[in-house]
């Protein structure tokens, strides 16, 4: 059985390694830039756990700096959550360049469309194979793993296909039962995309060095303004916002950040849910959308559903991949999902999002103890079970109803 994974970026190498691991060698993985690592697309901030909890030895010479904490700021105002090694600054290119060592990448490699062969019309697509167009020709496949970012051509045949379906199995039913089931849900949640921009910048002074990250909470920007200290002088200030750009130079000029922009970046993120696999093509990684809505990371998440399929396919269940992975961290999306639509809709108002950080600031503790780097739904969930927090939360929400369920 040949696999051809499309793209080898840090989700797809690892999926190759897990492969090799687990004694599948008859793979490919093709990438359309011409080297692993580059260009960078990420704020390069990574939860402790990547590290950790890693089934192959991951390297730590990518680490630039470890992350103790974070200080939190909104107009004026700030509080402080400490957490020894919570998290590390890597250099992407460099951990990329890492996980894909002992691996044959074929570089300069881009997909251009995905065809499915004819003949097969079973659900698990057993003897079919797909034929991948690229600049460089076609490639056949017996499987194929779309790796391939955020705006994944290979996600994009796995919708379309099953819309394809469901749209078929619509016409069956109506015309069986007589009835116009037009209106009914297929179930197929909608993508938002966000760019994210950051400068690294040579800084004149010591002033943000350090091992504590800055989160600036601002009116309007749907996530938050950010300063990683990366080490030696350099931090990395980036936003997730339309106007980036700009809201990064209000930044500088207010928080008097002076020094040399020796980079600067810049990528695209997608949030919400879809279907991850059809027949014998699946997704992972970005292309998935395995990415916490919150923050917008997206490695860790991506890991772990590698791991997952790895393990549908040694055990030729990968019509089970879906299922399994949303199983394991599907409903924490979704709560990030929601979170984001809430907090955007209240991020409009500055005084609601005055309230917000003052809860945060008066439970700082609190969230000093129950914060997950990686699971953001067990802090909210802890909270419920404290009556000043919930009731406090309780009346931001009922002044917002409306904006909140509209």
């Amino acid at each position: 059985m040949e696999i051809v994974i499309v793209g080898a970026g840090p989700v797809g190498c690892y999926t190759a390694q897990l492969l090799k691991k687990n004694g599948i060698s008859s793979f490919r993985i093709i990438e359309e830039h011409d080297e692993v690592g580059r260009p960078v697309r990420c704020a390069g901030i990574v939860g402790s756990p990547v590290f950790k909890d890693s089934l192959i030895p991951l390297s730590k010479s990518s680490i630039l700096n470890q992350i103790n904490g974070a200080l939190f700021l909104y107009r004026g105002d700030s509080f402080k959550i400490e957490r020894s090694g919570v998290a590390y600054v890597i250099d992407r290119e460099r951990f990329d360049k890492e996980l894909s060592q002992g691996l044959e990448v074929e570089c300069g490699i881009r997909l251009l469309e995905i065809e499915e062969e004819e003949g097969d019309r079973s659900e698990s697509g057993e003897g079919s194979r797909d034929r991948l167009k690229t600049n460089q020709g076609d490639i056949w496949a017996d499987m194929v793993i779309g790796a391939d970012g955020p705006r994944s051509l290979v996600r994009k045949f796995i919708d379309s296909k099953r819309k394809g379906e469901r749209r078929g199995n619509r016409a069956k039913k109506n015309n069986n039962s007589g009835s116009n089931d037009s209106n009914s849900n297929d179930d197929f949640g909608e993508t938002k995309y966000y760019k994210g921009v950051q400068y690294k910048i040579k800084l004149e002074d010591e002033f943000f060095s350090g091992d504590i990250t800055r989160v600036y909470m601002r009116d309007g920007v749907p996530f938050f303004v950010w300063i990683i200290p990366e080490g030696d002088g350099i931090i990395r200030l980036g936003v997730i916002a339309e106007n980036g750009s700009r809201e990064l130079d209000r930044v500088k000029e207010e928080e008097g950040i002076k020094g040399e922009i020796i980079d600067r970046l810049a990528g695209i993120i997608p949030l919400g849910l879809c279907q991850s696999v059809y027949k014998k093509v699946a997704i992972v990684g970005d292309a998935a959308r395995q990415i916490k809505p919150l923050t917008g990371g997206g490695i860790y998440y991506g890991m772990k559903a590698a791991e997952i399929l790895v393990e549908c396919i040694r055990e030729g269940e990968l019509v089970e991949y879906d299922k399994r992975w949303k199983r394991k961290f599907g409903r924490e999306i979704k709560f990030g999902l929601w979170a984001r639509k809430v907090y955007e809709r209240l991020n409009k108002n500055e005084h609601e999002l005055e309230s917000i950080f003052s809860l945060f600031k008066e439970n700082a503790k609190f969230i000093e103890q129950a914060a997950n780097f990686e699971n953001h739904s067990l802090v909210f969930k802890e909270a419920l079970k404290k009556p000043k927090i919930f009731l406090k939360a309780g009346k931001i929400f009922r002044r917002n109803i409306g904006k909140i369920l509209f």
